[in-house]
């Protein structure tokens, strides 16, 4: 035998032996993170205005949250889930918003939207949202108020 191949055999054996130790001694099995589903409902409050127009801003201030969803709120005058960048949905902030030109709209507290959450980890998550803007008919500004509520997470 040379002292190459004795070096090769050598060297095989170690290896052999090293996956020998390796399949003897147990690997710690890694728990998956908690994982569950959730809604978040958006509400826009324009008083005694009607509103035509909205745009807010939703985000997960703590947490791990990966928006999955988005489907319309109560209001008939917003007939179609609200407008929002696709590329957002992987992130934990999304803007999202809508607009009717109807003769007459609504006034009052409604709610605009609701997201569906995918929620990873032990965390709970804390939110947050930002009317960006609301306005009439005439596109001008009004004075709204922008609110959400929690669903239970399944």
């Amino acid at each position: 035998m040379s002292i190459t191949s004795g070096c090769i055999i050598g060297f095989i054996f170690c290896l052999l032996a090293a996956g020998v130790d390796q399949a003897q001694t147990p690997n710690p099995t890694l728990e998956p993170a908690p994982s569950r589903f959730g809604t978040v409902d958006l509400f826009v409050d324009s008083a005694k205005q009607q509103l035509a127009a909205w745009e807010m801003e939703f985000k997960a201030t703590t947490g791990q949250v990966e928006i999955v969803g988005i489907e319309r709120g109560d209001n008939a005058d917003f007939q179609d889930p609200p407008y929002y960048d696709p590329a957002a949905l992987k992130g934990n902030r999304i803007i999202v918003g809508a607009f009717d030109l109807a003769p007459q709209l609504s006034s009052g507290k409604m709610r605009v939207a609701r997201l569906h959450l995918h929620i990873s980890g032990a965390q709970k998550p804390v939110y947050a949202v930002n009317l960006v803007v609301a306005g009439d008919r005439e596109g001008k500004p009004i004075t709204a108020q922008a609110s959400f509520s929690e669903g239970e997470a399944k």
